[in-house]
């Protein structure tokens, strides 16, 4: 039925009754239980008194539905089907009145879970087409509400998720300039109509679905809004307003950092036709020849594989780089078309310096950080135009420094060095675009060597001295920590030479026509001394015969090495201690050395001199084995062999600097490691040494060592920098004690 005659049923009685007093809540309450239906229906005209009364109706109820008790019962009564059909048909004030009305509702998040989307429609239409404040203003304002109820608002008053951007898509689908009015309503006299508007374009930035991010960015930075937003910063905002703006420019960070870390895909039909629209624009010729270059070379990617080179930038970087081209198709055909009819080497790549460029601009404004900025930052709201801005500058200083491929980071310092310059002294676009045409080269090249001077004299000076030398003690506590976790996981290795060799002498003698003479050498007691060159015994070699490998792990208490023999690697790593009989204690352990050439000296009686060296002999073909005879009636056994990961002998000679061994006091080895790799010697033998205590030896650990100091000391830097504290120069000379507190003060130093 008509809203006029519901709204009269509930506000006029039969009862003499004055429509142009407005009824207390309390009475219109009393009213809803006296049995009127919401849902009865009347076909009659409106007559201009029911207009009237209409308006007072909908009048009373923007305070009456702030009360949860009204609102409840209005709701039970189908009043919302009744408010949704006013705002529908009606305009004037009887429209604002209403939206009101349907706004006061909205307060009780609940009961308006099941909108539909003509009526969201229709409210998108009064916000285009309206014009009056008190209408459009109230109508922005259940938009704003719809946007913010979203599964993404985490707000504990949110209790309806159901809409959210999609909801306000649909409609912008049907009223496609709902943006640009928006827009121009920021700037309105109507401080209201100003704030609500720019609430609304934060939340639909703030609270964008994935599938329409890139959509509406391109909305925004099509439009006027950047101009606008602009206009109120410097138009000496209220608090109230600038918090809106930096909220603002807070979202519209965070929109770039999710696009930021997007990635480019070629499944992604926008994606596709966007690296279209860049090569259609470069007009290359086909017929030009660039080696290895098909398609994507020739305009500037280092591979005919796009997408991977936005790793660093994301589909931000893409979408930056495709709004340069297609806003400057002229010069960046021209640019195309210089860059490739220059010598290889002299080729500024226009791909890669895009990417470099976007790359650049989002570390120096920390895009990807967490942490809200406080002060407006109106460079970052024009971010497209300064990376355009910017992108030109990289190719002049490219071209005035007369840079080749190889010094592509080169020309990344020195434009970062101006981009720096510029940030700290200004804010104006204009002022920005001149700095960075107009500074000369040799300034920007001044500027950089003296920053270059200003780090090497920050770095010399005591305090960071100081600062390293304690920063350094963390870093060698951090990897010792570290290796030593390596040597108690443990880790495969082969077994020791000696294990092997004299595995093979067994195996070649008992071939020999002595073999009896040969098994009794081998077995006999009296040739025990054998093992005093660090090879194992013999009834040992006996017993480990064909197993190859050794697995070392570090005791829990940090003061045995244990081991275990197996034919075959069992398990990747061995967890349990069970399966490694064998014990080396580590306080036996003196030194630790690099094997370069293994040799054993054998020391034997004279009566078995010559058996020795007729079993050698035996065996000197076969296992490359060179015998030498002393005077004073000893033997010297000199056994040269190259030892890879497996068993076989390796012509590598790199494999001897990985090679090691822990010695006892008397220069016997203890233990040998053959390492597979280099980042394997590097963590066990450093952490053997660090475990006793000594110092590392490896170039790895010592890169590692030097990498985790500076990037410390830089972290630091970055703070004090931050704080703005000066740096002393020299050493800081110590204040003298304060009168009156006497003898026992005095001054420490403090660990930070």
């Amino acid at each position: 039925m008509a809203y006029n005659h519901v709204i009269l049923k509930i506000f006029i009685m039969s009862n003499p009754y004055d429509i142009d007093v407005r009824p207390s809540a309390q009475e219109a309450v009393k009213r809803l239980s006296s049995g009127f239906s919401l849902s009865e229906s009347s076909n009659y005209a409106m007559s201009p008194k029911d207009d009237k009364s209409l308006k007072i109706a909908t009048f009373s109820l923007q305070g009456y539905l702030k009360e949860k008790e009204f609102a409840t019962e209005f709701l039970e009564r189908g009043g919302l089907e009744s408010l949704c059909d006013i705002i529908k048909n009606s305009t004037g004030n009887t429209l604002g009145y209403a939206l009101n009305s349907f706004l006061s509702l909205m307060e009780h998040n609940s009961g308006w879970e099941h909108l539909d989307d003509d009526i969201v429609a229709r409210i998108a239409n009064v916000v285009v087409n309206e014009q009056l404040a008190t209408i459009a203003r109230p109508a922005i304002a259940i938009l704003l509400k719809l946007v913010c109820a979203n599964p993404a608002n985490t707000s504990e008053s949110n209790t309806i998720t159901n809409y959210g951007y999609p909801t306000i898509h649909k409609a912008m689908e049907k009223e496609p300039t709902l943006i640009t009015v928006l827009i121009d309503r920021l700037i309105s006299q109507e401080y209201l109509l100003s704030t609500t508007s720019l609430a609304l374009l934060t939340a639909m930035l703030k609270y964008v679905t994935d599938e329409y991010r890139s959509i509406l960015s391109s909305a925004y930075d099509n439009s006027n809004l950047r101009r606008n937003v602009l206009r109120l910063m410097n138009n000496h905002p209220s608090d109230e307003l600038k918090v809106m703006i930096l909220e603002y420019q807070t979202v519209f960070i965070q929109n770039i950092n999710m696009r930021h870390g997007t990635a480019v895909s070629m499944h992604n039909p926008r994606h596709i036709n966007m690296l279209e629209d860049i090569w259609d624009a470069a007009k290359v010729d086909q017929q030009i020849d660039i080696p290895n270059g098909k398609k994507w070379r020739k305009i500037g990617f280092s591979s005919e594989v796009p997408q991977r080179e936005f790793g660093r930038t994301g589909v931000f970087g893409l979408e930056e780089m495709h709004l340069f081209v297609i806003k400057n198709k002229d010069l960046f055909a021209k640019l195309i078309s210089e860059q490739i009819h220059r010598p290889e080497g002299k080729r500024c790549p226009f791909a890669k310096a895009s990417i470099e460029v976007t790359d650049l601009l989002c570390n120096l404004w920390n895009i990807t950080s967490t942490n809200t900025i406080t002060e407006f930052q109106p460079l970052i709201l024009s971010f497209n135009h300064v990376h355009s801005t910017t992108l030109q500058t990289y190719f002049r200083i490219f071209h005035d420094m007369e840079a080749t491929t190889f010094d592509f980071s080169k020309v990344s310092a020195l434009v970062r060095s101006q981009l720096r310059s510029v940030f700290a002294s200004t804010k104006d676009l204009s002022e920005f675009d001149r700095s960075m045409f107009q500074t000369p080269y040799q300034i920007i090249r001044d500027r950089r060597l003296k920053e270059l001077e200003w780090a090497d004299d920050l770095l010399g000076r005591d305090a960071i001295s100081n600062l390293r030398t304690r920063l350094s003690k963390q870093s060698y506590e951090f990897l010792k920590k570290q290796r030593i976790s390596c040597l108690l996981e443990g880790a495969w290795f082969p077994c020791p030479l000696s294990n092997q060799r004299m595995s093979g002498m067994v195996n070649s003698s008992s071939n020999n026509n002595n073999s009896n003479n040969n098994s009794t050498l081998l077995s006999s007691p009296t040739s025990s001394n054998i093992s005093t060159s660090g090879m194992m015994s013999p009834t040992s070699i006996t017993a480990t015969s064909g197993k190859r490998w050794r697995y070392y792990k570090l005791s829990r208490s940090k003061k045995a090495i244990m081991y275990g023999d197996f034919s075959e690697k069992i398990a990747p790593v061995l967890k349990s201690y069970e399966t490694l009989p064998n014990r080396i204690d580590l306080s036996s352990v003196s030194e630790i050395k690099s094997i370069r050439k293994v040799t054993t000296t054998t020391t034997t009686t004279t009566t078995t001199t010559t058996n020795l060296n007729n079993n050698a002999s035996a065996l000197a073909n076969n296992n490359n084995i060179n015998i030498t005879s002393s005077n004073n009636n000893t033997s010297n056994l000199s056994i040269s062999q190259e030892f890879n990961s497996g068993t076989s002998v390796s012509s590598s000679s790199g494999h001897h600097n990985l090679a090691f061994a822990l010695y006892n006091d008397k220069h016997i080895p203890v233990a040998e490691f053959y390492c597979a790799t280099a980042t394997q010697a590097a963590e066990w033998k450093d952490g053997f040494s660090m475990l006793l205590d000594k110092r590392f030896t490896s170039k790895e650990t010592a890169e590692i060592f030097h990498t985790l100091t500076e990037v410390g000391v830089k972290v630091k830097l970055l703070q004090i920098a931050g704080d703005r504290v000066e740096i002393p120069h020299g050493v800081i000379e110590v204040p003298p004690v304060p009168s009156g507190l006497g003898s026992g003060f005095f001054y420490d130093t403090v660990d930070a």
